[in-house]
């Protein structure tokens, strides 16, 4: 009799053991990895001692990574000039509604006279995006100003807000937005760029907004543009009365210009050229090759050298470095057959990234790049090895790609889909005792456990009723 309670107990065991298996088998304990993480690594520059730039501060970015492809003083302050209107054309395109008519008031006085501009005038009525064009395009001052005043009071809530008080809004504005792209070491004090003691960046400050910039749509649009003629709007055709004069707004960056036979460069996309004599000539650039976009940052350079070191920026970056691309989101790495799985279930579960690998690598590393996966189920071979129940998003193993010995990437893969078990006898008898949900059915395991060894006790004692009752016979037989 003794061996049958300790039978009973260590059956209660198994059960608690099975219990806890299900419940860490629960597709709620399952944890996957940001499929926004941020890449790991990568490996060191090419040689860039060949590249002679005029510029005392320059930088090479990829646009979609944020990665520096190349630096010279990269973090030097300077006087960024009209650069400075990426971030108002940024600011206006977050903040603003491009398609609102805009009354442009006497902020526009307060453009120097010396300076570019788009002849804006006041109490003309303009929208929104067209003098992000007389901004970008023309590079004009007075549109930056416009711009500055209403992004100003509309930030402030306040369409009344005296100009002065609005464009002091506006630059707390433009230097809360900078620091918040990581362009930390920068300072602005106006939304054009026109000399200022106290309004200064870095290449790579500017770098980083111009990423951002990029990310629009429209921006992308218009800092293309190389040409445009803008009605005006008070002044008349002189050689028509009828017509309305026309304002002509011309894009400096010769990169774009097709009739500049020496500076254009047929994969440049903008951006945004800068000019004081504090400044020294300034450009920041972007071009676009074979599916890769790259920004160039050149500051205080020489009147030629602002193209041509852009377009060696530009070229370096092309030439050494490319995409690569070994995996999307949701991509199948593998398929297997699960064991132990449902009848009517093919049983056959694709095993999925959680998250794409894209990055720029320097063409001369691709080759040596290595992947290995981690397996966290595995058979006596090492190999991916799963028993059902297989839950969906079920983390089963890790991906990594290696470089020179360092890991660049890692991430998770997981199962694509539910594979159910086969049943066992109680289920088959009991229809629907296997769909309850996972809160209840992770304590199935134990339940039936514990009914067997109820059944398994009600019939032990029933055998040991009927031992006693013959046993009590005998007795009495034999004292009779």
């Amino acid at each position: 009799m003794k061996r049958f309670f300790v039978l009973i107990v260590a059956l209660f065991v198994l059960s608690f053991n099975i219990s806890t298996s299900a419940a860490m088998l629960n597709p709620e304990n399952f944890q996957t990895q940001d499929e926004n993480a941020e890449f790991a690594g990568n490996a060191e520059l090419p040689d860039t001692s060949t590249l002679e730039l005029d510029a005392e501060s320059a930088v090479l970015i990829e646009q979609e990574t944020g990665r520096v492809l190349y630096e010279k003083n990269k973090d030097e302050k300077l006087y960024p000039a009209s650069t400075t209107k990426i971030l108002t054309a940024l600011l206006a395109i977050e903040n603003g509604n491009l398609d609102e008519i805009i009354t442009v008031g006497n902020e526009v006085n307060l453009t120097p006279r010396d300076s570019s501009l788009a002849c804006i005038d006041v109490g003309e009525q303009i929208t929104l995006k067209d003098l992000l064009v007389g901004l970008m395009v023309s590079s004009g001052n007075d549109a930056a100003l416009a711009i500055g005043a209403h992004i100003g009071r509309t930030v402030a809530g306040n369409p009344d807000m005296p100009y002065t008080e609005a464009l002091d809004k506006f630059y707390e504005l433009m230097n809360k937005r900078a620091a918040e792209l990581g362009a930390t070491n920068s300072h602005f004090a106006n939304p054009h760029g026109y000399h200022h003691q106290d309004h200064y960046t870095t290449a790579y400050d500017l770098a980083l907004i111009a990423r951002e910039a990029m990310k629009h749509e429209v921006f992308r649009e218009i800092v293309q543009i190389t040409y445009m003629e803008y009605p005006d709007w008070n002044e008349v055709d002189k050689n028509d009365p009828t017509k309305k004069a026309t304002r002509y707004w011309v894009n400096k960056n010769r990169l774009l210009d097709k009739n500049s036979k020496e500076y254009y460069y047929p994969y440049a996309t903008g951006i945004k050229t800068g000019y004081t004599s504090q400044s020294g000539h300034c450009l920041v650039s972007s071009a676009s090759k074979d599916g890769m976009n790259l920004i160039a940052v050149v500051l205080k350079s020489s009147k030629n050298g602002q193209w041509t070191d852009s377009i060696k920026l530009l070229e370096y970056g092309f030439e050494h470095y490319t995409i690569y691309e070994p995996l999307k989101k949701d991509q199948v790495v593998t398929t297997i057959e699960v064991h132990n799985h449902a009848s009517e279930d093919p049983g056959i579960v694709d095993i999925v990234a959680t998250q794409g690998f894209r990055d720029v690598i320097a063409k001369e590393d691709v080759a040596k790049i290595q992947q290995s996966i981690e397996w966290y189920y595995t058979d006596e071979n090492n190999q991916l090895h799963l028993e059902a129940p297989v839950y969906k998003g079920q983390v089963v193993g890790k991906l990594t790609y290696n470089l020179n010995g360092r890991t660049i990437w890692e991430g998770e893969l997981i199962a694509a889909r539910n594979v159910e078990r086969e049943k066992n006898i109680i289920e088959r008898i009991i229809p629907g005792s296997d769909n309850e949900s996972h809160s209840t059915s992770k304590w199935y395991p134990s339940i039936w456990i514990a009914v067997v060894i109820l059944l398994l006790a009600l019939i032990g004692f029933m055998f040991y009723r009927i031992k006693r009752r013959r046993r009590r016979k005998y007795i009495l037989r034999w004292y009779r």
